[in-house]
């Protein structure tokens, strides 16, 4: 009999503790944003458009920290293995489906340890140059790269970035650069204004400033049709078939999280994307805004996985 009123009391005695953690009201501290590349690139923008927005919204400060480095492999690996209790959100790009073809080992897997919060918006990488570059188009791009009068060094947003994959292909269909990667499209483009290196690809926000104010040139993007942002740009495939690359960027949480706050961030999180001073932002800034539910993202990231290990096996793409 003591054992049964001892067993009972330690039970009651467990609830009471559990019961304040279990009835706690989401979100009740502040919540991060982990952004795998260095300030000034689009993943950056996006990151603290949303974060002020959202905490605005949630009621709770939402700060930015950027984990850049290991082509995003830092900020990925720091996210699924955190707490996986809503506080800790990754804004991911295409390395994030990308990186598995390219490195052995990975400590985590994109489809096992994240669980897809919303696609926030798609996007055109661009290949722009230095003025200084005699090409004024990128059909004379291409003919001056094939003729080798001149060694072009291209930057990118990072190893297994959109650019560096761009660049891969340009390479295994014959027109041949040299890739340069940075920490994140920011560093690439401020290179590429100064003159550090002859060009670069990527993202099209990234680079809009410096295209209007003409301090660099836009030759190409990379996506399967023109943007509506820049439709005097050509793409690559107009002049070299088969060279797409449709970029895009979206919110994950690490896997584990309840239902409920996925839910309630999936909602909130769209509705940030859906205030019409956001939607005008993101045009501005050449974003195509998405939202969606976590299905959707869920069933986009299954088919890109597979679609990237196809292109790396095809340019016989390896790391250094």
């Amino acid at each position: 009999m003591r054992t049964t009123r001892r067993t009972a009391l330690a039970a009651g005695l467990s609830l009471l503790v559990a019961a304040p953690a279990l009835g706690q009201v989401f979100p009740s501290r502040p919540i991060r944003i982990i952004v795998p590349t260095a300030p000034g690139g689009s993943l950056d923008i996006l990151s603290r458009l949303t974060a002020r927005h959202l905490g605005e919204r949630l009621g709770w400060q939402v700060a930015v920290e950027n984990r850049s480095g290991g082509a995003g492999n830092i900020g990925f690996d720091a996210v699924a293995k955190s707490r996986p209790d809503g506080y800790t959100i990754l804004i991911g790009s295409d390395p994030l489906t990308v990186n598995p073809s390219l490195f052995p080992n990975l400590p985590f897997d994109p489809l096992r340890d994240f669980q897809p919060l919303t696609m926030i918006a798609t996007l055109s990488q661009v290949l722009v140059v230095h003025p200084s570059l005699p090409a004024q188009s990128f059909v004379e791009f291409v003919a001056l790269a094939k003729s080798r009068r001149l060694e072009i060094s291209i930057g990118s947003a990072g190893t297994a970035s959109p650019g560096h994959m761009a660049v891969a292909m340009l390479n295994a269909a014959g027109v041949p650069m040299t890739h340069v990667p940075y920490r994140g499209g920011g560093p690439a483009v401020q290179d590429t204004v100064a003159g550090n290196i002859q060009g670069g690809i990527m993202t099209l926000p990234a680079a809009l400033p410096f295209i209007r104010e003409r301090q660099i040139r836009a030759l190409a993007i990379t996506s399967s049709a023109r943007s509506p942002f820049a439709p005097d740009v050509p793409t690559m495939a107009e002049v070299v078939p088969g060279i797409v690359v449709d970029s895009w960027q979206a919110f994950f949480l690490p896997a584990g999280v309840p239902p409920e706050i996925l839910a309630r961030l999936n909602t909130e999180i769209v509705a940030v994307i859906n205030l019409p001073a956001v939607q005008d932002f993101l045009r501005n800034q050449a974003f195509v805004a998405v939202g969606g539910t976590p299905e959707a993202l869920g069933a986009f990231v299954r088919a890109d996985v597979p679609k990237w290990r196809e292109v790396v096996r095809q340019t016989g793409l390896k790391l250094d």
